[in-house]
């Protein structure tokens, strides 16, 4: 069985504090703190997403400062 097959990585919609407090781990946090949570994993996936991009934009241009 796949635990990612229920996955959808293509998801239009924030995900909310119920289903983080789905998973075990975070079953017994308050609401506030599982919204830190969220806001911090799209930080974080936003810095990686820009940072894909700008990779993507430079990729086979010549580093001005080697």
């Amino acid at each position: 069985m796949n635990k990612f097959q229920d996955l959808d990585i293509l998801r239009k919609t924030d995900l909310t504090v119920e289903e983080v407090k789905r998973h075990p781990a975070f079953a017994k946090l308050p609401d506030n703190q599982i919204e830190d949570i969220i806001i911090t994993i799209k930080k974080i996936t936003e810095i990686a997403f820009n940072c894909n991009v700008k990779s993507k934009k430079s990729f086979g241009k010549i580093p001005k400062n080697p």
